[in-house]
């Protein structure tokens, strides 16, 4: 399906299933075929697919690079599908969306599940927080010849935004906050720890032997822990 904001710019969202909504955010310069293993769930749940701007099937960005601007796209995008309520599932830059949607918009969500997000850029390991000038400049480079790099390159600044949100808007959620970070993942584990203490009904969970990437990686567990949480919003 596709989408058009009120800016013009074009989201695309493949929406599978029927039930309570499930909504799926992926990481920087990925799109919504990262969350492939999650698709099973379609028996149990509606899902939302979900392809940032600039990303995936999605039209270009054309507004700017930030999690806000972002955030308030995907609004626009729930908004016209009467979706009063959800699950945000996000995963790295995804899981960063997902906070920052829940803190200009939270009143349309119902739970959230952050997979390997980081509020801060000091919030990740020394060698990620270095990969990630190294990547932006070269997608900038490579986007002086080829247009798929110069599309990169416009979102790939996300990398080294906060999530700007104040404190105080998360300790007033009613809703329940799951921090799933692997053992040997890129952020850092007391800055995870430290975002699942900023909500009242915050967990942090800690997935041993894994690593970046749990949907793919462990996807068994991911999804049962996303079935685990609708029963818990949806008794």
């Amino acid at each position: 399906m596709e989408f058009y904001c009120k800016s013009g710019e074009r989201i695309h969202v493949d929406i599978l299933g029927k039930g309570f909504p499930i909504v799926f955010l992926h990481g920087n310069n990925l799109q919504s075929g990262y969350f492939a293993k999650q698709r099973v769930l379609e028996k149990s749940f509606k899902l939302l697919f979900v392809d940032s701007l600039g990303h995936g099937k999605s039209g270009e960005l054309q507004g700017e690079a930030s999690f806000a601007y972002l955030s308030d796209s995907l609004d626009e995008l729930l908004s016209s599908l009467s979706i009063e309520k959800c699950l945000l599932v996000g995963h790295s830059d995804g899981a960063n969306l997902a906070l920052e949607y829940a803190g200009r918009h939270g009143e349309r969500v119902a739970g959230i599940l952050a997979n390997s997000g980081n509020i801060s850029f000091s919030g990740l390991k020394f060698l990620p927080r270095y990969a990630c000038y190294l990547e932006e400049w070269l997608y900038r480079f490579l986007g002086l010849f080829l247009p798929a790099f110069k599309r990169k390159s416009r979102v790939s600044p996300l990398l080294r935004e906060n999530v700007d949100v104040p404190k105080e808007v998360f300790q007033k959620a009613a809703y329940p906050v799951v921090v799933l970070v692997g053992d040997k993942d890129m952020i850092k584990r007391k800055h995870s720890m430290a975002i699942a203490k900023l909500f009242p009904k915050g967990k942090f969970l800690e997935r041993r032997g894994q690593g970046h990437n749990i949907p793919k990686k462990d996807s068994a567990y991911f999804n049962r822990l996303i079935e685990k949480m609708v029963q818990g919003i949806q008794p």
